[in-house]
């Protein structure tokens, strides 16, 4: 049987999303913008949200229109960058799910490669800011579709990571928490996990289970 690869997706899977951050901000412009829209909105409270897991329109339009937003509402700058940047910065470990960091270390020491595959690392984040988050030390390979000029849920930048890795697709484990980067990475063969950020424990789960690391460390204390 051939070595799996864990292929991970970074904002949310790994890092916390931001509208996870946003509500420890209440009385912001951030919070007044993102609270209860995203993975945390009710049912239809959001339609750009269920527009994007659709695939009826991009992460990029759905961050887009969120920074029009948060300029319009006194925010500092239009761009997602200075949105970001508001939340993310200064670069801290809290950052970084504690599920995550078990599962990195723990598929290391199996000898399974870990692969970051995100859309938007440097289109979102610094290169200050990057270099200072430790966790990306621990990764083999990342692939960037802003730097690469394709995103997910194209076909190309997953056959690119796997060509890096020297993998084959569906030796991959792949977990995501965009519904449509799902549906393009199953489409060619790789077995994936959408991340749910209301229950990122059963996420991981699944993940280990595919892994074969099922009984290792979760993260989680007591």
């Amino acid at each position: 049987m051939s070595t799996p690869a864990l292929v991970l997706d970074f904002g949310g899977p790994v890092l916390l999303t931001i509208f996870e951050l946003v509500e420890l901000e209440p009385d912001t412009p951030a919070h007044a913008l993102l609270h209860g829209r995203g993975p945390l909105a009710q049912p239809g409270s959001d339609p750009d949200w269920d527009d994007l897991q659709a695939g009826r329109i991009t992460e990029r339009t759905y961050w887009a229109h969120r920074s029009e937003e948060w300029h319009q509402a006194g925010g500092v700058g239009r761009d997602i960058r200075a949105l970001v940047a508001h939340l993310f910065e200064p670069a801290r470990p809290e950052l970084i799910r504690d599920q995550a960091r078990a599962l990195i270390r723990d598929a290391r020491a199996a000898g399974i490669p870990v692969s970051i595959l995100t859309n938007d690392m440097k289109a979102f984040h610094s290169d200050q800011w990057l270099a200072e988050m430790d966790v990306l030390r621990e990764i083999d390979l990342i692939v960037d579709g802003s730097v690469e000029g394709f995103l997910k849920p194209d076909p190309r930048l997953y056959q690119l990571l796997g060509e890096r890795l020297d993998v084959a697709l569906d030796d991959m484990v792949f977990l995501d928490d965009q519904a449509t980067n799902i549906r393009g990475a199953e489409a060619i063969g790789i077995p994936s996990v959408w991340f749910d950020v209301l229950d990122p424990d059963a996420s991981y789960a699944q993940v280990r289970k595919l892994l074969g690391l099922e009984g290792e460390g979760d993260g989680r204390t007591a």
